[in-house]
C-alpha cells in the first residue's frame, strides 16, 4: 500500500504511537502493581470474583455510554450544518476521536483523523474542522465544570492529594481555561485568528520553513474565509449548543462513574461516593498536563495518590484503580480501536471497488 493512500487511520506513524503506548500502558501496569504492597495477581483475580456483577455491569454499560454519547456530540454538531449521518458513521467517528487521543501525545491525534473520516464521507473539510473545534470547547469546558462540580461537592478533596498532584490539577486547570479562550476564539474571533495564523506563517517564512508565502496566505485567507461561512451557521442556535455542552459534560461523566460503579462492585460505601467522584474530577484535570499518550501513568499515579487519601490500603488501591482504568480506558480504546479498523476496511473496500 502507497502512502499516498494509506491515509491518517493507517499510517505508519500511528503505529508506531500504537507500540509506544502498548509499552507506556504495560509500564504504568507494572508500576501499579509493583509498588502496592500486598497485591498479587491472585489477590486481584479473588477481588474482582468478589465484586457485585450488577455493578460491574453498570461500570461496563456507563463505558460504553461514553463512546455513544461522544458520536451523539457528532451527530448533534453536524445535524447543525444540515449534514445527517448514521448511526454506525457517527460511533467510527467518536471511536476514531478516542482511539488516536490515547495513543498520540496530548491527545493530538485524534480529531485529524476524525476530520479525515468525516471527508471520505462527503463531508466538507471546513464543516469537520468546525464541528471538531466546536466539540473541543465543549469538551475542555466540559472537564472545568467537573472539577469545579467536584471542589463544591468536597471542597477538600484537592487538599487531600500530595503536592505534585496539586500541582498537576493547577497546572490543568489553567492549561483548560486557556484552551477554552483558544477555541472559542476560532471560532467567534475570525479576523483575530487570520491575523494570527497570518503572523505565524510570516515567522516560518523568516525561518526558512516554508516557501512561497504569498501562495500560502491567499490559500489561508480562502480557508478562512470558508471557515468564516460555516461558523456563520452556528449563530443564534443557542439550543444546539446548549445540548452539545450538556452531552459533553455527560460524556466525561460517564468515565468518572466508570470509577465509582467499579468502587460500588468492590463493597463501597455509598457515602464515599462524592469524595470519589471529586477525587476523579481533580485527576481528571490534572492528568492533561504531562504529553504522554492517554496520560498513561500520571493518571494511574494520581488515581493511587487520590485512593490512598480516602484511606484505603495500597492493595486495594491497586485493585480498583486497575480495574477502573482498564474499563475506562484500555478497553474502551481496544473496542474503538477495532471499530475503526472496521470502518477503514470499509473505506479501502469502496476505493478498491471504484
Amino acid at each position: 500500500m502507497n502512502k499516498k493512500n494509506d491515509g491518517p487511520v493507517g499510517g505508519r506513524k500511528r503505529f508506531l504511537w500504537s507500540l509506544l503506548s502498548l509499552a507506556i500502558a504495560a509500564l504504568s501496569v507494572w508500576a501499579v502493581t509493583s509498588q502496592a504492597k500486598g497485591f498479587s495477581p491472585k489477590n486481584f483475580s479473588e477481588y474482582i470474583d468478589q465484586n457485585n456483577p450488577w455493578w460491574l455491569a453498570a461500570a461496563a454499560v456507563t463505558m460504553l455510554a461514553y463512546i455513544v454519547l461522544n458520536a451523539m456530540m457528532v451527530d448533534c454538531l453536524l445535524k447543525g450544518f444540515g449534514f445527517r449521518q448514521s448511526f454506525p458513521k457517527n460511533i467510527s467517528y467518536a471511536a476514531a476521536d478516542i482511539y488516536f487521543s490515547a495513543i498520540t501525545p496530548s491527545g493530538t491525534g485524534g480529531q485529524p483523523v476524525e476530520g479525515y473520516l468525516m471527508v471520505k464521507d462527503g463531508i466538507p473539510g471546513v464543516i469537520s474542522t468546525v464541528v471538531m473545534i466546536t466539540n473541543l470547547l465543549f469538551y475542555t469546558m466540559a472537564i472545568v465544570l467537573l472539577g469545579a462540580l467536584g471542589l463544591i461537592l468536597r471542597p477538600s478533596s484537592f487538599l487531600r492529594f500530595g503536592v505534585f498532584s496539586r500541582i498537576l490539577i493547577v497546572i490543568g486547570i489553567l492549561i483548560q481555561l486557556t484552551l477554552s479562550t483558544f477555541y472559542a476564539l476560532l471560532l467567534w474571533k475570525k479576523r483575530l485568528m487570520r491575523h494570527i495564523c497570518d503572523w505565524f506563517l510570516r515567522v516560518l517564512a523568516k525561518l526558512h520553513m516554508i516557501h512561497n508565502l504569498e501562495k500560502k496566505q491567499e490559500k489561508l485567507y480562502a480557508t478562512m474565509e470558508r471557515y468564516g461561512e460555516a461558523t456563520e451557521l452556528l449563530k443564534g442556535k443557542r439550543k444546539l449548543m446548549a445540548r452539545g455542552l450538556i452531552l459533553n459534560v455527560l460524556h466525561r461523566a460517564c468515565q468518572i462513574l466508570v470509577t465509582v460503579f467499579c468502587f460500588l462492585a468492590g463493597g463501597g460505601s455509598w457515602k464515599m461516593v462524592p469524595d470519589l467522584f471529586a477525587m476523579q474530577s481533580n485527576v481528571v484535570l490534572g492528568a492533561y498536563c504531562i504529553p504522554i499518550p492517554g496520560s498513561m501513568g500520571v493518571t494511574d499515579y494520581m488515581m493511587l495518590d487520590g485512593f490512598s487519601s480516602m484511606g484505603m490500603t495500597e492493595a486495594r488501591c491497586a485493585n480498583l484503580e486497575l480495574l477502573s482504568r482498564g474499563l475506562s480506558f484500555y478497553i474502551c480504546i481496544l473496542l474503538c480501536g477495532i471499530i475503526v479498523l472496521m470502518k477503514y476496511a470499509i473505506i479501502r473496500f469502496r476505493r478498491e471497488k471504484k
